[in-house]
C-alpha cells in the first residue's frame, strides 16, 4: 500500500495547494513532497530482488486494465530520484510570488505523475500518467517561462505528445496481437512483456512495434535529431521547470528503453540494437559543438544533458550485442546509474543557472565574469557541479560513464571510441563556461545565493559525490535489474 499512499499524498497536497494561498500553498507542497520522500525512503529500505510493494488491482476487467503498480531495481531509485529533486525544488523555489499556489501545484502534481510513470506495471495506467505529465510541465513554462514561453511550451507540447501517440499504437499492437494469441485481453506489462516473444507476430509489426516505443522514448530523452524542443523549453521554463525536466521528465525516455526495449530486443533484428547505438554515439559527440558555442549558459546546460543522455541509449545498445555477459550487465547498470547520476548533477547546474539569472539578472556570458569574489559559496557549489558533469573522478557521473564506456569498449569498440572521443570536448565546453562565469574580471559587486538556493545545490552536491565514492547503494539496484533482464534474453 505504500506506492498508493504516496501517489495519494501528492494528489491530496496538490489540490490543496490549488486551494490555498502562497504562504499555505508552499507550506502544503512541502510537507506532501517530504512525506512522498519518506515514503520512498521506506520502499528502498524493504526492498528484495524481483517486484515489491505490488498491487494489482481490477480496473475495467473487460478490457484487461487493472492498477496495478510496483518497483525493483530499475524502477524504485528512478521514484526516489522523483520525491528528492521534487522535494529539493519546493525548498528552492520558496520565494515564489507569482500564482505561487498554482505554481506548488503544479510542482506536487508533476511529482505525481512521474512517480506514477515509474511505478505502473499496467501499460493503460503507464500511458495515462504519462500523458498526465506534459500537463504541469506545459503550464509552467506557459505561465512562469521567459519571454518565448508560449512558443516553447506548444513546441514541448508538440514534439511530446505526438512521440507519446506513436508509442501507443506500439502498445495497442502488442495488446491486440497478445489477445488474438492468447484468447485474454490484458494490458498488464510483465504478462506482455513476458509473452511477447512467444506470441505470433508478424515480421512487419514486430519491426513497426519496436520502432514506435523506440521513437517515443528517444524524443522524451532527447536523442539527436530529435533534440530541437529541449534547448528552447529549458531556456525558457523557470528553474525550478528546468530543474525537474532534465533531472526527472527526460529519464521517463531512458527508463521506457531499459524497461520495455531490452525485454523486447530478442525479437529485433540487430539493425534496431546498431540504430540505437548510433543516436546514442551522434548524441554524445554532437554535443560539445552544439554547446561551445551558445552564449546563454542555460542553453548550454540544455545541450550538455543531450550527451549524458546519450551514454544511456549507448549502455543499453551494448548490452543487447552477443558477448560475455559481465560486460553486458556493466553496460546496463551503467546506462540505469546514469539515470540516476544525471538527474542529480543537471540540478546543480540548472539551480546554478537560476541562481545567476535572480542574482545578476542575465545568462549571457558576456555580462558575466568574476562571480567567484562576490558569491563564493555558491561559486563553489557551481564548479563541483560543472566538474561532476564533465565526468570528475570521484563523482556519480564519473561512474556512470566509465561503467557503460567499460562495457561497450569489449563489446562495441567504435561506438566506445567516438563516446570517448567526445570527452576532451566536453571538458573544454564545461571548463570555458566556468572561466566565462565564475571566474575572470567582475563585471560588479553581486549579492552571495539566498539560503533556500544554497541548501538544494549543497544537497545535490553532496549526493552526488557520496555516490561517487560509494555508488553500491543505488549502482547495485540497477546492477540486479540489468541481471534479470538479461537472464529473460538468454
Amino acid at each position: 500500500m505504500l506506492i498508493s499512499a504516496m501517489l495519494l499524498v501528492l494528489l491530496i497536497g496538490s489540490l490543496s495547494a490549488f486551494a490555498t494561498k502562497r504562504e499555505v500553498s508552499r507550506v502544503v507542497a512541502l510537507i506532501s513532497a517530504f512525506i512522498a520522500f519518506l515514503i520512498s525512503v521506506m520502499m528502498l529500505l524493504n526492498m528484495d530482488n524481483g517486484f515489491n510493494h505490488e498491487e494489482n488491482i481490477s480496473w475495467v476487467s473487460s478490457l484487461g486494465i487493472s492498477y496495478h503498480v510496483g518497483v525493483d531495481g530499475l524502477s524504485m531509485p528512478m521514484v526516489l530520484l522523483t520525491t528528492f529533486i521534487s522535494l529539493l525544488c519546493v525548498i528552492y523555489a520558496w520565494e515564489e510570488r507569482f500564482k505561487a499556489n498554482q505554481f506548488f501545484g503544479l510542482i506536487i502534481l508533476l511529482d505525481f505523475a512521474l512517480v506514477g510513470v515509474f511505478c505502473s506495471l499496467d501499460f493503460f495506467l503507464f500511458y495515462i500518467f504519462w500523458e498526465i505529465v506534459l500537463i504541469p510541465m506545459f503550464f509552467v513554462i506557459g505561465i512562469w517561462g521567459g519571454e518565448r514561453k508560449d512558443y516553447s511550451a506548444i513546441k514541448f507540447l508538440i514534439y511530446t505528445h505526438v512521440s507519446s501517440v506513436v508509442m501507443l499504437a506500439g502498445i495497442f499492437a502488442i495488446y491486440h496481437f497478445n489477445w488474438i494469441d492468447t484468447g485474454k485481453a490484458t494490458f498488464d506489462i510483465l504478462t506482455l512483456l513476458k509473452n511477447y516473444s512467444s506470441i505470433e507476430i508478424p515480421q512487419l509489426w514486430k519491426d513497426f512495434i519496436f520502432l514506435a516505443l523506440l521513437f517515443g522514448f528517444l524524443v522524451k530523452m532527447p536523442a539527436v535529431p530529435f533534440h530541437t524542443w529541449l534547448p528552447d523549453a529549458h531556456v525558457e521554463a523557470p528553474t525550478v521547470g528546468s530543474i525537474l525536466l532534465a533531472g526527472v521528465l527526460l529519464k521517463m525516455g531512458g527508463y521506457g528503453l531499459l524497461r520495455f526495449l531490452v525485454p523486447m530486443s530478442s525479437n529485433a533484428s540487430e539493425f534496431f540494437v546498431l540504430l540505437i547505438a548510433i543516436f546514442g554515439a551522434v548524441s554524445i559527440i554532437y554535443t560539445p559543438f552544439a554547446a561551445l558555442p551558445q552564449k546563454d549558459i542555460k542553453r548550454l546546460i540544455a545541450f550538455s544533458s543531450i550527451g549524458h543522455m546519450g551514454f544511456v541509449s549507448l549502455g543499453m545498445a551494448a548490452a543487447l550485442m552477443a558477448g560475455d555477459v559481465k560486460y553486458r550487465v556493466l553496460a546496463l547498470s551503467g546506462a540505469g546509474f546514469q539515470l540516476f547520476a544525471h538527474g542529480i548533477i543537471t540540478s546543480v547546474m540548472f539551480g546554478s543557472a537560476g541562481v545567476i539569472q535572480h542574482h545578476v539578472g542575465s545568462r549571457l556570458f558576456e555580462k558575466l565574469g568574476g562571480l567567484m569574489k562576490s558569491m563564493p559559496k555558491f561559486s563553489f557549489l557551481m564548479v563541483i557541479g560543472f566538474f561532476a558533469s564533465m565526468g570528475f573522478p570521484g563523482m556519480a557521473g564519473f561512474v556512470a560513464e566509465f561503467s557503460v564506456l567499460a562495457g561497450a569498449l569489449a563489446l562495441m569498440p567504435l561506438f566506445a571510441i567516438i563516446a570517448l572521443a567526445s570527452i576532451p570536448l566536453s571538458i573544454i565546453y564545461h571548463i570555458y563556461a566556468l572561466q566565462r562565469s565564475v571566474f575572470g574580471i567582475p563585471k560588479k559587486e553581486y549579492s552571495e545565493a539566498y539560503f533556500h538556493e544554497l541548501l538544494p545545490l549543497l544537497i545535490w552536491v553532496v549526493a552526488t559525490v557520496v555516490l561517487g565514492i560509494h555508488p553500491s547503494p543505488v549502482f547495485d539496484m540497477f546492477k540486479d535489474a540489468a541481471l534479470s533482464m538479461l537472464e529473460v534474453l538468454k
